[in-house]
């Protein structure tokens, strides 16, 4: 996973080829208008979901990390170890946005915690500014 997140994340231009062997998530809103399109690279396990971003010096625009939780339940996240900012958007089992928390500061340890939450997106901070509660997460391989 790491290699694989080093040459994905590693520029724009990979972006604008696509990153083969990435999914993609998109997010829509409920007339369907697309709100957002990014490469994931997907968090299943529990020491995968805990390093998250930790280590990362940055994510290129059109990229992020989709957390996979085992159950739906209350979620939380921090930014604590985290070297820059981002955005976190928040679904159900169904993949209905149940919360977007944007901005989240470099280093900031406070807890994010919404319910009934599956899956957490983590995206560049303003990534996620057209993402609004009741839209549409769906992950494409």
């Amino acid at each position: 996973m790491a290699r694989l997140l080093g040459a994905c994340l590693a520029g724009v231009g990979v972006l604008l080829m696509g990153c083969e062997g990435m999914p993609t998530v998109t997010i829509h809103g409920p007339d369907e208008t697309l709100r957002l399109r990014a490469h994931v690279l997907v968090a299943e396990t529990a020491d995968e979901r805990r390093m998250g971003l930790v280590g990362r010096r940055e994510m290129a625009e059109g990229e992020g990390l989709l957390l996979l939780f085992p159950l739906e339940g209350e979620v939380c996240i921090t930014n604590a170890e985290v070297v820059f900012p981002i955005d976190a958007v928040f679904a159900d089992a169904l993949g209905r946005v149940v919360a977007v928390e944007r901005s989240i500061a470099a280093g900031d340890p406070s807890l994010r915690c919404h319910a009934p939450v599956l899956t957490v997106l983590e995206l560049t901070s303003g990534a996620a500014l057209s993402v609004q509660p009741h839209d549409v997460l769906e992950r494409r391989p």
